[in-house]
């Protein structure tokens, strides 16, 4: 592993209960010297991808700028965005797109007319790796291989799921057959969740889904199969856009 690999590493240190960290830890998790730790904080420091805080260390301005570039530049965003704003508003429901990306699944933009939506799993923070709908349609969707590895690395050793392979195996078939994926209570008590994958036009691989979040009272005023239907036609018309703009 090259020295900016491990530099960059620091970076994953971070997440939802470490949002800050010291040199110490960074020597301890990346087994480096203390000199080696300070050296890397410094040119993240310099870098604007950290900022010091006493004798501890926060992710920097310089994240919250490329965060800026992300939403305006990224291609499914910027063909999603007045899909989702519409899909909301005509429904009333919160509309969620999820990524998958170096095993964590994170919701990269959200559209309501709700201002204090309170689901636990805002913009960012990381979803558990198989609850959730948007969770699961991502998971679905991957090659066999990588189904059998997150599976074998993240579902089976973890004591928060009870899942046989065969059973997360059915269950995955099951999604993929059906083309989206519904939930109720597995993130937030009380919500239901209805999920569609972003699929890219060239090669079928999924690159991101879009989903229904609501109250389970308040899915009750739809049929299933037109809130379905509203989904596949926002992906559609997301992953036509996100295609011509590869062409």
């Amino acid at each position: 592993m090259s020295s900016l690999n491990k530099m960059l590493n620091v970076l994953n240190i971070f997440g939802p209960n470490s949002l800050v960290i010291n040199v110490d830890d960074i020597a301890k998790q990346l087994s480096l010297s203390r000199a080696t730790a300070y050296r890397y904080v410094r040119e993240l420091c310099d870098a604007g991808l950290l900022t010091r805080i006493d004798t501890s260390y926060t992710l920097g301005p310089r994240i919250i700028e490329l965060d800026w570039m992300m939403r305006q530049h990224d291609p499914l965003i910027s063909h999603g965005r007045e899909v989702m704003a519409e899909l909301s508003k005509s429904t009333g429901l919160t509309v969620y797109m999820s990524v998958f990306y170096d095993g964590h699944i994170i919701n990269t933009h959200i559209e309501s007319d709700i201002k204090k939506y309170g689901f636990t799993f805002g913009r960012g923070r990381p979803l558990p790796i198989f609850k959730g709908a948007q969770s699961k349609v991502l998971v679905a969707l991957q090659k066999p291989n990588r189904l059998k590895k997150i599976y074998d690395e993240q579902i089976e050793p973890n004591d928060e799921y009870s899942l046989t392979w065969k059973e997360f195996n059915a269950e995955t078939k099951k999604i993929r057959k059906d083309g989206f994926c519904i939930t109720h209570d597995e993130l937030n008590l009380g919500l239901t969740g209805i999920a569609a994958p972003i699929l890219n036009l060239e090669n079928d691989e999924i690159i991101g889904s879009i989903a229904f979040v609501g109250t389970t009272s308040s899915f009750e005023l739809f049929r299933l199969d037109a809130v379905v239907e509203r989904l596949k036609l926002a992906t559609a018309t997301i992953e036509k856009g996100a295609h011509l703009d590869n062409e």
